[in-house]
């Protein structure tokens, strides 16, 4: 998949990194790891940025704590096209229902002015047999 056919994207995922010291409190100390520096690569070649920390720039919240191990950090978080930063309306830690993690919410307020094409879309089911395809 090329860069121009990633110009706009969101990717929401439990990453299992911080990306800097202010995403993580307590446990071991923070250090940069190759799985860090990694995805700070494919945020820089894919022009993405951590959008909670574009909103707040400072903000120490959590979305992961261990109290046996004395821990929070923020390891799940939105990458975002730079693109939608001004859409960004609110990106926010919630409380949810697992006991160690907390939900990440992203709002974002984008004009309807995408023009639709002609009908629909139908997957040439024939690909599914092609060896290149799967």
């Amino acid at each position: 998949m090329s860069k121009t056919n990633l110009s706009k994207v969101i990717i929401a995922v439990d990453w299992t990194t911080g990306l800097s010291k202010l995403d993580k409190s307590g446990g071991l100390p923070w250090k940069e790891t190759n799985y860090r520096n990694a995805l700070l690569n494919l945020m820089k070649e894919l022009n993405l940025t951590d959008i909670y920390r574009a909103i707040h720039p400072s903000t120490r919240t959590c979305t992961y704590e261990s109290k046996s191990l004395r821990l929070k950090s923020r390891i799940d978080f939105f990458l975002v096209s730079k693109q939608f930063i001004n859409h960004a309306i609110k990106a926010e830690t919630r409380t949810s229902i697992a006991p160690d993690h907390k939900a990440i919410f992203l709002s974002l307020k984008i004009e309807n002015s995408f023009k639709r094409g002609p009908g629909t879309r139908k997957l040439n089911n024939s690909l599914l047999q092609d060896e290149n395809y799967l």
